[in-house]
């Protein structure tokens, strides 16, 4: 039964985490609380009263522990765990996995680093190890990628969350804009290749306001749903009167498109100065680099035509 309590297991399927950790004395309380109240349903009654009384008061324990899903944390480390750089050819994701379960169980449990609590979590490991061949050397590895990812996805303080979304919002607006001027400029241009570069990038610009959307709903902000700022209206328009003139050339489309992109790429270098948390900048940053990468392509289609009028 400890082990069961200890990874938060659900009480009637056994699967991990059906429920956010919550431990500590406020978790003791409401377990206890729970389970008077759950007499009165029999054994069965008493056993899920003590699971749901331990997690509503956990919400007095360690505040951390709220916010853990260990049914997704789950689902991640299944699908990424051979990418880690302690992955040892041909193990199993159950030789990881106990590990990983550790890690999260400690979390919650411990104040501190990881590195302050390792040692006390290797005197769990031989009673969590479940089917592990790991020694606890090459499991707290695990453990410990484990431990970082929850510290990476803790939400800034709340003061600190408008700022975040503020930015967000700004570079939303931005992905909008670029979405529509990309379509504008590959509906009015003639060759093939660069219709289907600008194409993709309007594409780029979709996906990432949908993970920019994403990102503001974690923070518990709301999604504008407007076309973007109006400055990026005017950039819209200006592409859409310019491309339905005669005779408007790919290489001037082009310029147009890079103009689009200096924007862009100036609005992310200002996000990435603002003090953001781990996991939003970790998309900020990739998103960044995208833009950049397609200004440069823009640049060099732009600087061939130039060349070959």
């Amino acid at each position: 039964m400890a082990r069961e309590n200890d990874f938060n297991l659900d009480p009637i399927s056994k699967e991990p985490g059906a429920h956010p950790i919550g431990t500590g004395v406020g978790a003791a309380g409401g377990a206890v609380a729970g389970a008077a109240a759950g007499t009165l349903g029999g054994p069965a009654g008493a056993l899920v009263g003590a699971v749901a009384g331990a997690v509503v008061g956990g919400l007095g324990g360690k505040t951390a522990a709220e916010a853990v899903n260990p049914t997704a944390e789950e689902a991640y480390w299944q699908a990424n765990y051979i990418r880690e750089p302690y992955y040892e050819a041909g193990r199993p994701f159950d030789d990881y996995a106990p590990a990983y379960r550790l890690g999260l169980f400690g979390y919650s449990e411990y104040s501190g680093t990881f590195d302050e609590t390792e040692s006390r979590l290797g005197t769990h490991w031989d009673n969590k190890r479940e089917r592990s061949t790991l020694t606890w050397p090459q499991a707290s590895a695990a453990s410990r990628a484990a431990w970082a990812r929850l510290d990476d996805q803790k939400l800034p303080a709340a003061g600190n969350q408008d700022d975040v979304t503020d930015v967000l919002d700004d570079l939303l607006e931005c992905c909008r804009d670029g979405e529509y001027g990309f379509r504008e400029c590959a509906a009015h241009t003639r060759a093939p290749d660069i219709k289907a570069l600008l194409d993709r990038r309007a594409g780029d610009c979709r996906t990432a306001a949908v993970e920019l959307q994403e990102l503001i709903r974690q923070l518990g902000g709301k999604v504008d749903e407007g076309s973007g700022s109006v400055s990026g209206a005017l950039h819209r328009g200006w592409v859409s009167v310019k491309g339905t003139l005669g005779g408007y050339s790919d290489k001037a489309m082009l310029d147009e498109c890079e103009r689009g992109e200096d924007v862009a790429m100036a609005q992310y270098r200002k996000a990435l100065k603002q003090d953001l948390p781990v996991h939003v900048r970790t998309v900020v940053e990739r998103q960044a680099q995208g833009v950049k990468r397609n200004h440069d392509q823009i640049k060099v289609l732009r600087d061939a035509l130039k060349t070959a009028i």
